[in-house]
């Protein structure tokens, strides 16, 4: 049976199907020279693209989901080509942040890469507040595209525990700790819902057309999600109306509050949605317009193909060009005829594409995009990794040992890079981001995907049905096709990051850039390091090679090609905190995840009292006192004999000169003239007239002229000596004296906020540098505890487990004190770009 075919008026038509983008290009001579050209223009785009873009896809693996304050976060990372998922060897560097509710980057950490790998952690402070974080990851070079496709997942925080007091503690959290961390959870979820309850929008509930046009006449799927202001999904049902209130559709959701059904428009007539389920049952949402003429693009999934259908109204139709691409691999592009109410059909095979989403785009003979579908192939499954433990259950202190074994779908060995952490099976989650997810659909959606997991945990085809209502909702990101056809090279303002980096900008005093400039980098340690460089004609600069786990503390200094200092250095901030609305902390989280919760409290307990050993533990102390006023040694008068002025209480201070504020505000003090040629007396009872008073500029003499121009801003107050007042001064002091005490000249200045033109003090965090994860070992001829064996929540954690040609590994860790069910979970990636999943129990009697 032919792949394209007419369900009515049929005719033979010309059809192109090719397996790839090289077959595609040598099929060409086979359709007319104008078609090879349309057909050849589409292809290059998408290649030109990707060649030039060059995305990146991160992926973080962490130990576990949810955490209490005060754990440490483990995380192994993953970085790849977007176009063929093969590890990444561009970028050198990845950026981590974990970002709170309130849109504030808490903590940072910048991991090294190396062919795609990294590893690093994330201590979390006991004191950071519970709620639900944003965890980002991205390289400088993804900068480039949008944060859209930036790695993001969701993070549990839990309150921490504390130790009772007093030696005789046991290991266990105090009761009235407890009682302080629930009513410490308690607080921090009142207030995140009384927060929601007055910044939150109602829920959100949209529909959309497939292919992207609601076309009168014809027989449209109409796809709907709704979800609440978190993008946390809810179920729903409700009917459709048209003007006249009349029922023409009804519809419920199927999934994480997805689904879809089907309508057939007339033309102008518009329609409307109610719901009868809450959270929504108070709205009204009115469908996409009914379009008068236009195209229809259906894809059905089927277990091996993608059937599709096209149809059009209201126009004469014509030639039709179909093109099916994952990532950079154009995998079908055909051509076919439209015209009237015939319908075109075409049934692809799935093994045309490789496993993940394949973004169908309907052209018309002039290569215009009329319509786009998503849909998903599952070819193959991710790799298995299968966890085997030597025994079905352990006790406290012994050894495990796990057999680990990569197979593909038709159980052949793999060798495979992974990454396997053992954690408390409460504070898991199996529905949570996994590699697959991440690589195969969330990496080129739109916004958030709730529990990706889902989709790849176990395949049926309910899940598959639910894969495709998230592909009719959630949009494609990659890429726009006007700027890409029209070859327009993606933007590239910053560059792929091979070691640490300073990124900024020199700029005038009126803020315009300046090109050309030199700026000198000194670093005093840990190293003597001396060198300039040049900034382009933006006035930016880029300062690479910097590296090492320490932080690096360097001075930055800054001038014109002629030698000018009067300059500003402008260090790049990073991406701005996304802001999305973060759900609080479930009031009532599951049975399973409060025992995992209370276990993180107690090592939390025990880890504190570990660095309590060798002191006395005290109840509340306050400490009251009066902080020591350090004398300012520019003075030798006495304050009280002074008249004074506080620039701090002078709102015209700003914008004027010193000599401008002091006019008129002073009795006897007259300054006339303007700057620089100015005059100041002061006239009082004892002094002389016709003198001059004596200038101090920070207790130094100096003349009028020093103070000409002098910014009021730099000034911290100005003191008037009359007469007798002055006599400290001598014959000096027989006009008055005026005293001006500058900010930077005070003892108590902070000179580390010192902002000296064309200078800038830096301190850039190096490498987090990973560290080993402690699992002591036990029995006879280990050696001895060096501290103590805490570990509850997380029991082991290997981010480089790597399987030989056999696809085998055996790793060997003791159990600690803990008991309960820990989840073993293995994530990885083959040398072939295939992601690897594996799943276990172990239990500790």
């Amino acid at each position: 049976m032919p792949l394209f075919r007419f369900l009515t008026g049929w005719r033979p038509a010309r059809f192109l199907a090719l397996a790839g983008p090289l077959a595609g290009l040598l099929a060409f001579r086979l359709l007319p020279a104008d078609d090879t050209e349309v057909l050849r223009h589409l292809v290059l785009s998408v290649q030109k693209f990707y060649q030039t873009a060059r995305p990146e896809t991160p992926y973080l693996h962490l130990d576990k989901e949810a955490y209490t304050a005060g754990e440490t976060v483990w995380m192994r990372a993953y970085v790849v080509d977007a176009g063929q998922h093969q590890l990444d060897t561009l970028s050198k560097v990845l950026h981590v942040e974990l970002i709170s509710d309130r849109q504030q980057v808490v903590s940072r950490r910048t991991l090294a890469l190396a062919g795609g790998l990294g590893a690093g952690q994330l201590e979390l402070a006991d004191t950071l507040a519970p709620g639900t974080y944003l965890l980002r990851a991205y390289t400088g070079w993804m900068r480039n595209a949008s944060p859209d496709f930036f790695y993001t997942r969701r993070v549990q925080v839990w309150p921490a525990g504390e130790p009772e007091a007093g030696p005789n503690a046991a290991t266990k959290v105090a009761p009235n700790a407890e009682a302080k961390n629930r009513a410490a959870l308690r607080r921090a979820t009142q207030q995140a819902r009384q927060t929601v309850a007055r910044v939150s929008a109602p829920p959100d509930v949209q529909f959309f057309a497939e292919g992207g046009n609601l076309v009168a006449g014809l027989e449209n799927v109409v796809a709907f999600k709704a979800v609440d202001y978190t993008g946390t999904s809810f179920e729903l049902m409700g009917q459709v109306f048209d003007s006249k209130n009349q029922v023409v559709a009804t519809f419920k959701s199927r999934h994480g509050g997805m689904g879809s059904f089907k309508l057939t428009p007339v033309a102008g007539e518009s329609y409307h949605a109610t719901f009868s389920s809450a959270p929504a049952g108070a709205l009204t949402v009115a469908l996409p317009p009914v379009q008068a003429s236009g195209y229809v693009l259906q894809v059905v999934p089927s277990a091996e193909a993608f059937d599709i259908t096209i149809q059009q109204r209201g126009g004469k139709g014509g030639p039709i060009l179909l093109l099916g691409q994952m990532g950079s691999t154009v995998g079908y592009l055909g051509r076919g005829q439209v015209e009237g109410k015939e319908i075109f059909a075409a049934r692809i095979p799935k093994s045309k594409f490789a496993s993940g989403i394949v973004h169908f785009t309907l052209f018309d003979g002039q290569g215009q995009p009329l319509a786009e579908r998503l849909a998903f192939a599952q070819n193959e499954p991710a790799l298995r990794v299968a966890l085997t433990p030597s025994q079905p259950s352990y006790g406290p202190h012994q050894p495990v040992r796990v057999l680990v074994a990569v197979t593909d779908a038709a159980g052949r060995p793999v060798a495979t890079q992974l990454s396997l952490a053992v954690a408390d099976a409460g504070s898991t989650n199996p529905w949570a981001d996994n590699i697959a997810a991440r690589l195969l659909l969330t990496a080129d959606l739109a916004g958030y995907v709730e529990n990706p997991g889902y989709y790849f945990d176990n395949p049926t085809p309910d899940t598959n049905q639910h894969l495709d209502d998230l592909l009719l909702t959630q949009g494609w990101r990659r890429f726009a096709w006007a700027p890409v056809l029209a070859g327009q090279a993606p933007t590239q303002d910053f560059g792929v990051e091979r070691s640490i980096g300073i990124l900024g900008q020199i700029t005038r005093r009126d803020g315009t850039p300046s090109p050309q400039s030199t700026l000198s980098f000194l670093q005093a340690k840990p190293n003597k390091v001396f060198f300039s460089t040049v900034t382009d004609d933006q006035g930016r600069f880029l300062i690479n090679g910097l590296g090492g786990c320490d932080t690096l503390r360097a001075t930055l200094q800054a001038r014109t090609d002629k030698g000018r200092r009067n300059l500003t250095i402008r260090l790049d901030p990073g991406p701005a905190a996304p802001k999305v609305a973060l759900p609080p902390l479930p009031a009532a989280p599951a049975p399973a995840l409060v025992a995992a919760l209370k276990r993180g409290q107690q090592q939390q307990a025990d880890e504190r009292r570990y660095h309590l050993a060798n002191t006395v533990a005290l109840s509340n102390v306050n400490v009251r006192g009066q902080r020591q006023v350090e004398a300012d040694t520019r003075r030798i008068y006495a304050p009280g004999n002074a008249t004074v002025i506080d620039m701090n209480n002078i709102p015209s201070a700003l914008g004027s000169t010193v000599l401008q504020v002091l006019q008129g505000r002073v009795p006897g003090l007259t300054v006339s003239g303007v700057e620089p040629n100015i005059q100041v007396q002061i006239r009082g009872n004892t002094s002389f007239s016709g003198s001059s008073p004596l200038i101090l500029l920070d207790g130094v003499p100096v003349t009028i002229d020093a103070l000409a121009f002098y910014p009021a801003t730099d000034v911290e107050r100005v003191e008037i000596l009359k007469g007798g007042q002055a006599a400290i001064f001598g014959s000096r002091g027989s006009g008055g004296v005026i005293a001006v005490y500058t900010r930077r000249g005070s003892p108590t200045y902070d000179h580390r906020q010192d902002m000296a033109p064309g200078i800038l003090s830096v301190r850039l965090p190096g490498y987090n540098c990973p560290r080993q994860f402690y699992a002591p070992r036990y029995g006879a001829g280990a050696p001895a505890l060096t501290r103590p064996d805490t570990r509850r929540t997380t029991l082991y954690w290997n981010p480089t487990v790597h399987t030989d040609a056999s696809g085998q590994a055996q790793l060997t860790f003791y159990t600690s004190d803990a008991l309960g069910t820990f989840q073993l979970r293995a994530e990885g990636l083959a040398a072939s770009g295939q992601p690897a999943l594996g799943m276990g129990t172990l239990e500790v009697k």
